[in-house]
This record gives structure tokens, sequence and C-alpha cells, in this order.
């Protein structure tokens, strides 16, 4: 299939590119010129206009998805997780997980990195909207599986393959971090650091191949991580820092913000002068792909074709600025018009193509299932203390 995207401004290139037409063959940008495209006559799709920006899509190294509808109850703690999380069953998890990836798919975020009690169903859920999943298995986590390992490795056997990070770890624990580091290095897989482990207490030789720690300035082992070039991956609205993070080339984790919003996040780290506009931009485009060997988050021939088109015309997306084209994307209103994954559009004019309006119902009435079997178990408990 082949589709041509005009854009006013394109962006993921070396430097911003002004009125270009990108060529887009199956899944792989083919061309990029300043010229109409030769060969593209036949081409099913012509998108875009001189008032639209282009982008690499976003990815998010890690969020939770389940959680989605819950995310203000739980960030103001009006609820409490593990509760809620007893109460939500593999079915419910994966119509949850439909409205988080709906989200995403509407705000740009093309890849997510999740970890999850249900991590079978809600990959289904991200796929089926049309996004690329990856499967994070907790280590020493909250809500870690009673045999992580066991877990990894069924997940695995499904969804990915040898030195794909498709589905990769995340460690809590210090004491369980030797121990995934070795299931890592078999697999060759990724693994995700959380704040709780302090890589300090590790050699160079005893860490798989690619780690990713989470946090930004707040980490206690920033400077080992430094000198031995160990990737970052920050949540800029929860995170404090008195410093830029430039040097780091983080990525940016959602978790589970409020506004659940990549776009908000950079538009904090460029704002808190974190990340300068541009690389706030790579934060969510390249600098992200990269940290997990994914060929995408950039604009140029044989890379992925997972693109996304913004529209200009009118406030509050406005104006398509090209003397501050990175400023013109993290800080203007969502206009998100055309999205592609892997060269097909999965959302055309604002609308996503693979889920619809039933799809939603049907995720808003598990959500009252839920509050309604909550607040039986919490009178429950409540009932059971009290008689006492």
């Amino acid at each position: 299939m082949k589709s041509i995207i005009r854009a006013g401004i394109a962006l993921g290139a070396d430097s911003p590119l002004k009125r270009v037409y990108v060529g887009v063959n199956d899944d792989k940008i083919e061309v990029i010129s300043h010229e109409e495209l030769a060969g593209y006559e036949d081409a099913e799709l012509d998108v875009g206009g001189w008032d639209r920006l282009l982008s690499p899509s976003f990815i998010s190294v890690h969020t939770f998805l389940t959680l989605y509808p819950f995310r203000y109850r739980i960030f103001n703690g009006k609820i409490n997780t593990n509760e809620l999380l007893s109460v939500i069953s593999s079915n419910d998890a994966y119509h949850l997980a439909l409205l988080g990836a709906y989200h995403l798919l509407r705000s740009g975020v093309t890849t997510v990195a999740f970890s999850d009690k249900f991590p079978d169903p809600v990959a289904r859920a991200v796929s089926n909207v049309g996004l690329k999943p990856i499967i994070v298995i907790p280590v020493g986590c909250s809500n870690s599986p009673d045999n992580w390992e066991k877990e990894f490795k069924s997940m695995h056997s499904r969804w990915s393959h040898q030195g794909s990070n498709n589905v990769i770890l995340k460690v809590c624990d210090q004491e369980l971090a030797k121990e995934s580091f070795e299931l890592a290095k078999e697999y060759n897989v990724a693994v995700l650091i959380e704040r709780t482990v302090d890589l300090r207490f590790f050699k160079k030789e005893d860490l798989p191949k690619t780690v990713i720690a989470l946090g930004g300035g707040s980490r206690t082992d920033l400077d080992f991580i430094k000198s031995n070039n160990i990737y970052l991956s920050f949540t800029p609205s929860f995170e404090v820092s008195r410093f830029p993070l430039s040097e780091f080339k983080p990525s940016v984790s959602l978790d589970l913000t409020p506004t659940f919003d990549i776009r908000h996040e950079v538009a904090y780290a460029s704002t808190r002068l974190m990340l300068t506009a541009e690389e706030a931009f790579r934060a969510i485009t390249v600098w992200g792909y990269q940290q997990l060997g994914i060929n995408s988050g950039y604009l140029g021939t044989n890379a992925s074709a997972d693109l996304v088109i913004y529209e200009y015309r009118e406030p509050p997306a406005f104006p398509l600025d090209f003397n501050s084209p990175y400023e013109s994307l993290i800080y203007s209103g969502y206009s998100v018009e055309t999205v592609f994954v892997d060269g097909e559009s999965v959302l055309d004019g604002g609308v996503p193509l693979n889920v619809g309006l039933k799809d939603v119902e049907e995720g808003l009435k598990r959500v009252e299932e839920i509050d309604k079997r909550l607040g039986e178990r919490i009178r429950a408990m409540e009932k059971g203390r009290n008689s006492r």
C-alpha cells in the first residue's frame, strides 16, 4: 500500500523540513522530497496539506492501562490500587485497557510499554486499537505475579522472539535484581529499573545489554548511570530536578499521570528547563525508540512508517510556526488528524478506525460494575473489622 503525505512542517529528520512530501510504501518511509513524488500516481491515500505538521509517532516507555479510567482517584488517594485490582477480572482488563489505548492513539502515541496484572488481554486490547504493545513483567513490585519468571517466559513465547523487546522486565526489588539480569541476558531483552533499586551496587558486567533507569534527577545513582551510559526514562510532571537532563537523552514514561497526555509531559519538561523543546520532542520519539531497539521515531528512508499528522488551521492548534517548529508541536492544542502505524491508517479525520463508540460504552459499563463491586468489597471489609 502506498500513501502520500504533504506537510507544511515535518519533524524527525536532522532538522525541521518545510513544505515536504513523504512517500510511504507498505510499512516503511520510502522517499522524502520537496518535489511531487514520482511513482506514486497509484497511491491509495493522499493526505495532509501545507497547514499540517508531520511527526513520528510517540512512545511511552512505561505506563498502566487497566487503571486508566481510575487515574484521578488513584492520584488523589481516594481509591486503593490493590483493592481496585482485586475486583477487576481479565475480561474487565481488556475493556479498560481499550479505553486507555484509545486515549493514547488520539494523542499520537502508537507504541506503549505497560505492566499489568493481566498482560495478555491488555496486549490484545492495545493491538486491536492499532497500537504496538510492549509487555512489561514486574519483578518484586506491588503488582508482580507470584511467579514472575514463569509469567515472563509465557508472555515471551506468545508475544515476542529472541532479541526482541516486545516483552521486557521491570525490577523494583534490589534482592531480585541479579536474578532478573541473568534472565534478561538469556533472552536478550531490556530491563526497566525502578528508583528503589540502586545500580551502584552492581558492576557494569553484571548488567544486561539494555538497562533503562526509571526516574530523573531524584535518583541517587545518577553518576553511575551517566558514567556507564545507562538509559534514563522519566515522568516530567512527577519529577523534581534542579538541573537539565539533556546529557542523558532520556525517554518519557507516562506512568499513570492524571492528564495521561505525553505532550503535556514534554511541555512540562521544557517549561521547567529539564529539556529544550527539541530535546523534549526527541524524548518521546527517537530517544525512546532507540532505548528499546526499535527502528522508528525518526523521519528517514527505511524507518517504520509510524507517523502522525496534525492540523493547524485555527486555534487552539495554532500557529504553525516554522521559526518555532518544536514548540508548535508540544505547546499547541490537540489537532491529531491522521495516524499511521506500519504504514496503515489507524486514525483518520480525528476518528479511530479500529474502535468506536460501542467499545467506549462497554468500557464505561465495566467501570460502573467495578465501582459497584469495589464498594461492596469495602463495605464487607469494614463490617468485618467492626465485628471484631
